[in-house]
């Protein structure tokens, strides 16, 4: 009897060792940030983190790749029927993740789903009108005009599965704005590289591989399971990094860097990125804050320039960002078409001729903002938020400044219930000035325009300009166009720019990846030694 016992408990420890070699053999990224991916619908929410981690779940029917090249994905190709109408030719033998084919069904209503009123990305598909299925394999896209961005746009829709979504009660979206959730608030199914095992909000979301993948055989990933985890203190995401607890960190503090440049098994990635920083200024009718007088200051323009001339922001980008960014006086990054270096802003810091402009404009006493800055979304922001509350109070200008988790205060910042809120634009998924034109500089008309024009501006010239860009094809032709609205608007000052957002990540020097300007993490390319 004790030998029976004795060969069973060998055999029980022979089975824990092996599952402990396979679990040691499994290749694991633990990947970390400052805040929660909030919502896994990828039509809910414009953000380029969430659009980040959905591309590890979902694919569209183009993509960008590792060196940011447009090319055919769900697709195998496509060609322009007429002026209005893309003809797409899908990839057989496709599966998402619950084992349902991928088709032209779930196109149509993918376009169907993105098109919606209250999808929370409509602007980023404002050339896409609907989709027609012509076979299982063939699928036509209409478009609402002549546009030279729906290729650009159909990057940032992902595929989702009609049968799923039908069955589940998610054929509407979701949207942050309006603090909306479904099922595919929580819930995955796509037809991308890993499938979703499991999450927890705001503390852990676990991918695995998808061994069903169709592009398995081509791939260059060799990774089995991501980890992903929120971690809110900088000081943790640290500590995590240095005892090896982490792979992936990318949103590091810029102070931590040096430190961690010391450190062995450690990489540290630091590059400009493609986002500008911007505070934005309430125009609407009435300030949150209370008017002054019966009106409200910010919709004079001589306010909105004081505003500006008031934040130094080179000490900004020199102490709170560490030096490894600039100044930004312009509403896009250089590589974005569009951008004009001789049409920037000229404005510098000069808080006693801030001072003479508040007084011209009849607010020698200043007056009060509600500002409102969130956590987790962009580089220092707290710290940032908290020195233009600094500068502005120097020139009689009060905040009363809250900050808040990025969820809540999507909700506030997008619905107008601030004075003074914060944004980063990167101009993704399309690369391009369209995006900043249509979706923040075009005055709202409930439709494709001006879906994140917090501050409710309105420019007639600036509109036009736009609109003459949406359908122009000739490029040099369109990408003029789109610079004289951006410099139009940029003398008016809805937006007041800070500095150009660095990519900062922190890496285990056993993990290969590429680091792009669109602070875009492709765990799909990259691979563990």
């Amino acid at each position: 009897m004790m030998k029976l016992k004795t060969i069973s408990a060998c055999l029980v420890l022979a089975s824990c060792g092996l599952i402990t070699q396979q679990a040691q053999a499994e290749n694991v990224v633990r990947w970390a940030q400052q805040a929660d991916i909030p919502t896994l619908d990828p039509y809910a929410f414009a953000s380029t983190h969430a659009l980040s981690f959905q591309n590890h779940i979902y694919e569209g029917l183009v993509q960008w790749n590792n060196s940011l090249q447009l090319e055919p994905t769900l697709a195998t190709h496509w060609e322009q029927l007429d002026d209005t109408s893309l003809r797409f030719y899908l990839n057989k033998g496709i599966k998402f993740h619950n084992g349902n084919d991928f088709t032209a069904d779930d196109v149509v209503a993918s376009i169907n789903r993105v098109t919606h009123p209250d999808s929370g990305i409509r602007g980023n598909a404002s050339s896409l009108k609907d989709a027609v299925k012509i076979d299982d394999y063939t699928v036509d896209i209409r478009l609402n005009g002549k546009s030279p961005m729906a290729l650009n746009e159909l990057s940032g829709v992902l595929m989702m599965d009609r049968e799923w979504l039908e069955e589940h009660k998610a054929t509407d979206p979701t949207s942050m704005s309006k603090g909306t959730e479904g099922y595919a608030t929580n819930h995955t199914n796509g037809t991308g590289p890993f499938r979703l095992e499991s999450r927890r909000r705001d503390a852990e979301m676990v991918l695995v591989k998808n061994d069903n993948w169709w592009q398995a055989e081509q791939s260059r990933h060799n990774i089995d399971r991501i980890i992903f985890q929120p971690v809110s203190s900088d000081s943790t995401r640290l500590a995590g990094m240095l005892s090896g607890e982490f792979d992936l960190v990318n949103d590091v503090p810029l102070q931590d860097l040096p430190r961690l440049e010391r450190e062995k098994g450690i990489d540290v990635k630091v590059r400009p990125s493609l986002r500008v920083d911007y505070l934005s200024l309430n125009m609407a009718d009435e300030l949150n804050a209370g008017n002054v007088d019966g009106k409200n200051p910010l919709k004079e323009q001589k306010v909105r320039q004081a505003l500006h001339m008031a934040i130094d922001r080179e000490a900004i980008v020199k102490k709170i960002m560490r030096g490894m960014t600039e100044v930004a006086n312009t509403y896009v990054a250089p590589d974005i078409a569009g951008y004009d270096a001789e049409r920037a802003i000229e404005l510098d810091y000069d808080p006693k001729q801030a001072k003479a402009l508040l007084a011209e404009a009849g607010y020698p006493n200043g007056f009060t903002l509600a500002f409102d800055c969130v956590q987790g979304a962009y580089l220092n922001a707290e710290q940032w938020c908290q020195a233009v509350q600094r500068y502005w109070s120097k020139i009689g200008v009060k905040t009363n400044l809250n900050v808040h988790s990025r969820s809540v205060y999507s909700q506030i910042r997008d619905n107008g219930r601030t004075d003074v809120a914060v944004l980063g634009w990167a101009n993704l998924p399309l690369y391009d000035a369209y995006s900043i034109n249509q979706q923040l500089l075009h005055s709202k008309d409930g439709g494709i325009f001006g879906a994140f024009n917090i501050p409710r501006y309105q420019n007639d010239k600036v509109d036009a300009l736009i609109e003459q860009s949406v359908s122009e094809l000739d490029k040099s032709t369109r990408v003029q166009l789109m610079s004289d609205a951006l410099a139009m608007a940029q003398q008016d000052l809805p937006f007041i720019p800070l500095h150009f957002e660095p990519v900062a990540w922190v890496t285990s020097d056993k993990l290969n990846i590429t680091q792009n300007s669109d602070n875009v993490v492709r765990l799909w390319y990259a691979s563990l030694n």
